[in-house]
């Protein structure tokens, strides 16, 4: 689909907060609560235990029944049927009218996922349902053929459940914290991470450890809003880092555009040949376009 300024893949309805003005924002670890609404790709990835559902992840609806998150969230389990998405809530002890809990129908990891190093730590999550769009459910632009960098002045946002401190706890309310990109000169830098960060992800946060995602955001999206677009971008997947909120040790994220061949052959494969509509009575693992796809009937 060809966006407005004919930019392949930018969907005219992705990326767009209608609750939210975009030129706007509050300066997870040093962050604060987030309204519903705000954020309305922001998904919460749960798994069942017996009876419970706790939340796991972060993750971006980037389609009504995709969404975009780590593969490293998977390492507690990658059966589908042990996962739901919840969506259009800043409140996970709180449903609204507006609130969709959908099942996972498939888990699809990147081919080349190194467990050890968190490399190529990309996945997406194929949803049993569409979810219909509305003010508090919206897509994300991907950072396909943008042709506009991160720079540091960019505005980007983090937002997630996850601690908000090193040794704290999950929070069951939204966060959100203003961050800033950080060049891969400072972050690779002897004092920082020494080398470790590949190209394939790059590092935002702030210097000083004053805001920074942490255990429980994985999987959610670094958001920027692209003036040259006037819309949001998910521009980096929440991947790790040293700590939470450490001086010299900001988040590391995987860059979603160095994965457009890949997910753009998910999205449109599955739609063309209803590879995910296949009848099966148990949860199976299939080869398919080089990566781990683990599909359930529900």
């Amino acid at each position: 689909m060809l966006g407005s300024n004919n930019t392949p893949f930018l969907s005219l309805d992705c990326g767009s907060a209608p609750l939210r003005d975009a030129h706007t924002g509050s300066r997870i670890v040093g962050g604060r609560e987030a309204q519903t609404g705000v954020w309305p790709w922001l998904v919460s990835l749960q798994i069942q235990n017996n009876h419970n559902l706790f939340h796991v992840c972060g993750g971006s609806l980037v389609r009504d029944r995709w969404v975009l998150t780590a593969a490293h969230c998977t390492k507690q389990t990658r059966d589908p049927l042990k996962w739901r998405a919840v969506v259009g809530t800043n409140n996970l002890h709180k449903s609204h009218s507006y609130t969709k809990k959908i099942k996972v129908k498939a888990i699809i990891l990147h081919p080349d996922f190194i467990v050890k190093t968190y490399v190529n730590d990309i996945a997406l999550f194929y949803l049993k349902k569409a979810v219909r769009y509305n003010n508090y459910i919206q897509p994300i632009c991907l950072p396909f053929d943008t042709f506009q960098k991160l720079n540091e002045n960019t505005a980007c946002f983090i937002s997630g459940w996850g601690r908000t401190k090193e040794e704290g706890n999950g929070t069951h309310i939204l966060q959100q914290a203003e961050v800033h990109y950080i060049s891969r000169k400072i972050c690779n830098s002897e004092r920082s991470y020494a080398g470790a960060i590949p190209n394939t992800s790059f590092c935002a946060g702030d210097e000083n450890g004053d805001y920074d995602t942490c255990r429980g955001d994985s999987g959610g999206p670094l958001m920027c809003y692209l003036p040259e677009h006037k819309r949001f971008f998910v521009m980096g997947i929440t991947s790790y880092g040293f700590g939470c909120g450490r001086r010299y040790f900001p988040g590391i994220y995987s860059d979603p555009s160095f994965y457009q061949e890949w997910l753009t052959d998910h999205f449109s494969k599955a739609r063309a040949t209803g590879i995910f509509n296949v009848d099966i009575l148990i949860v199976q693992t299939l080869t398919a376009l080089g990566s781990i796809i683990f599909l359930a009937t529900m």
